[in-house]
């Protein structure tokens, strides 16, 4: 005999879980850059090439870990049949340029070639490519989380201000005011990005990436 059983459905502290899960697995890259500290016996400043491109390998395995877990939680979250704008998301990601470009003081891929070289350089965009992943998923479940709070499915950026609360903040703990602000600009303007482009996921992250790379 079939018995019918009822999958219980996702709570808003649930999907606040799931965000600060993907925070805290951006997170584990700390305890990663400690251990490596004291395995290579100098701080991550001085490292080598070698050492740095091990550390991004590392730390992407982990993150690719808990960003598979993640997504396919993210994956059956089901979005309202909207219009994709596509004028408001070329101008946000046109604006994240040039102002990543104003603070950088250049385009920041040449820049970071120029400084690392070709082997760091790759490595480290590999590198962007899976935090961006975690981004996204700060975004995407922050933001179903307060719409289920509030009752609100209507464009209000609350995944935006839960990365900017989590990730932007961390950014002004560890690497001082002025990157923490950038951040946490970035942050608002990733998550009104996914907004615009009506939660669609393989979008957003096409459009996060290409941001936060450039």
């Amino acid at each position: 005999m079939k018995t019918n059983i009822s999958k219980k459905e996702n709570t808003a502290m649930d999907y606040l879980e799931y965000a600060l899960y993907a925070f805290g697995g951006l997170g584990l890259e700390i305890l990663v850059m400690m251990l490596e500290n004291r395995f290579w016996g100098v701080q991550s400043g001085e490292w080598t090439v070698m050492q740095h491109v091990i550390h991004w390998s590392i730390t992407c395995l982990i993150w690719g870990v808990i960003g598979y877990a993640l997504l396919k939680k993210a994956l059956k979250i089901r979005t309202e049949n909207r219009k994709i704008n596509w004028y408001a998301a070329g101008a946000i990601i046109i604006a994240s340029i040039v102002y990543t470009s104003v603070t950088w003081k250049g385009f920041k891929p040449a820049i970071e070639l120029h400084n690392n070289g070709i082997v760091k350089f790759a490595a480290q965009y590999i590198y962007y490519a899976v935090e961006s992943l975690l981004i996204l998923l700060i975004i995407v479940h922050g933001q179903k989380a307060f719409e289920k709070w509030f009752k609100n499915t209507k464009h209000i950026p609350f995944g935006a201000l839960l990365l900017a609360m989590t990730w932007g903040i961390i950014h002004i703990l560890t690497q001082g005011v002025a990157t923490g602000i950038y951040a946490c600009i970035q942050a608002i303007s990733f998550g009104c990005i996914y907004l615009v482009l009506n939660k669609d996921i393989k979008y957003s992250y096409i459009a996060i990436t290409f941001m936060f790379m450039l």
